[in-house]
């Protein structure tokens, strides 16, 4: 079982959290009277995937905290490329490293195993990112309102991990920096990709295969999508209700 780098990118702050959970830094966050970021990190630890655990943090952040044994501090960027630039760098290794964002508190390792396990069987890749399917979805958290993009095998919304060979980051960041920006806007993402990229999304005729080549043009990559089966990864906490979805399925 081959073990990965993990990048918590952990920068985020919401102002809305500050009044449901007294924070407005979002791994800082309680739910039930943990922090988000000790459930991400529990969750790498569960599936024994984790080899250096780096925690991608605004500086002062953790001023004060205990930072859990183990993980190492990482001061974060103006934004997440360029953090995640930063974060490898300090790792200073070549090879994939699995980056995880700091709002998916419903992770668990069974989940990080799927996905590490999945890319594993997809070789000739690095860069690797989880689709789940909207039935997965509404079958794990029913009530739960994602963004979801369609092509023509069905509805699929993307997943808060990416396992990234470390040699492709430092090159990518500013191409990473504008899609990053347009990440909730699909039609955007597609309007980037050319007209007949859009004819064929409009239409429904937009394969994964279509998507999976374009993307990896587009991005100088070679691209892999991975199917997950759990809804976890794509569940980040957006919003109020979010976060009481997430107190009630972790109580």
């Amino acid at each position: 079982m081959e073990k990965y780098n993990v990048v918590i990118l952990a920068g985020g702050r919401c102002p809305w959290l500050k009044e449901v959970a007294g924070t407005d830094v979002r791994c800082l966050a309680k739910i039930n009277g943990k922090r988000m970021l000790d459930y991400i990190i529990e969750a790498i630890r569960e599936s024994g995937r984790g080899k250096r655990i780096i925690l991608a943090v605004s500086a002062g952040v953790m001023d004060g905290e205990i930072l859990p044994e183990g993980v190492e501090l990482c001061e974060a960027d103006q934004d997440l490329p360029s953090t995640g630039h930063k974060a490898v760098a300090m790792l200073n290794h070549t090879g994939n490293t699995l980056f995880i964002c700091d709002d998916i508190p419903m992770l668990n390792g069974a989940a990080i195993n799927d996905f590490l396990d999945k890319c594993e069987a997809m070789p000739g890749g690095n860069s690797y990112y989880p689709l789940i399917p909207k039935a997965v979805c509404e079958a794990t958290f029913p009530y739960a309102k994602r963004t979801y993009v369609r092509i023509k095998e069905g509805l699929f919304t993307g997943g808060n991990m990416m396992l990234v060979d470390a040699a492709l980051i430092a090159p990518g960041v500013a191409r990473a920096k504008e899609i990053f920006a347009k990440r909730k806007k699909p039609f955007e993402l597609v309007k980037m990709i050319g007209i007949g990229f859009i004819l064929k999304f409009l239409f429904h005729r937009l394969t994964l295969d279509d998507a999976v080549k374009k993307g990896s043009e587009f991005m100088g990559v070679e691209g892999r999508a991975v199917i997950s089966s759990f809804a976890e990864i794509g569940m980040d906490i957006d919003k109020p209700e979010d976060f009481e979805m997430a107190r009630k399925y972790l109580g």
